[in-house]
């Protein structure tokens, strides 16, 4: 009887360590921007850290810390259009802007809760809903130039703008939130591959520059691609 009870228990602690086990994990994230914050800025790597615990046979809670920085500017959308007669009619002339510069740099700390869809021994399918807190901070140059048209294909330039714009630079803590889906390869227990595709939204707005033809971001959007490694104890 007292074999019977000790195996009793090594089960129920078992099953206990089973259910409650803990999880912690690294990835590497690509942050794509998506909306008008693609207009300004191209896509870049980052990281994020991670730890978590299963709250049910469905349901798991995660913290996650998170940094990334976007410093290649989308070129093809930096351009300049000026209206105007000096050839007789009202024509709509382009101009590149190559020397611009800006970058957005972002760290947060937010929380996330994970519901099962499948569950296999060799993986699982998760979706995500995450919220928190980015501190975030943008930064573009100030611009100079003399913008000029050849009005006759002779080398005959005429000046019909000048460039002085001044940098700007903001920064502040905004709330952010995010859904997608996770993938969990589950061949190297107790390491799990960790694979994820989210939306995310930092709720904050950056200002317009019409001099520059930039207009108002009003949230910061990102497709975010995760791929890391999970270790569970």
């Amino acid at each position: 009887m007292k074999k019977i009870y000790l195996l009793l228990l090594i089960f129920n602690l078992t099953l206990f360590a089973q259910e409650n086990n803990f999880f912690v994990g690294v990835s590497s994230t690509y942050n794509f921007p998506v909306g008008q914050l693609a207009k300004r800025l191209e896509g870049n790597f980052g990281f994020l850290i991670y730890a978590g615990k299963p709250v049910s046979a469905d349901w798991t809670w995660i913290g996650k810390l998170e940094y990334f920085k976007l410093t290649d500017v989308n070129k093809t959308e930096m351009k300049k259009f000026i209206k105007t007669d000096v050839l007789g009619n009202i024509q709509t002339f382009e101009f590149s802007l190559p020397k611009m510069e800006m970058n957005l740099t972002a760290a947060g700390l937010t929380a996330e809760a994970k519901y099962k869809l499948f569950n296999t021994d060799l993986f699982d399918t998760d979706i995500n809903l995450g919220f928190g807190f980015y501190f975030w901070e943008y930064f573009r140059n100030s611009y100079k130039d003399s913008l000029t048209i050849d009005t006759t294909g002779n080398g005959n330039f005429v000046l019909i703008e000048e460039l002085n714009v001044p940098s700007l630079r903001q920064k502040d803590w905004s709330g952010s939130i995010n859904f997608g889906t996770d993938f969990n390869l589950n061949f190297f227990n107790p390491f799990k591959i960790n694979l994820s595709v989210n939306y995310k939204l930092i709720i904050a707005e950056i200002w317009p520059t019409l001099a520059l033809n930039l207009e108002n971001v009003s949230g910061l959007q990102f497709l975010d691609f995760r791929a890391g490694i999970k270790y569970e104890f």
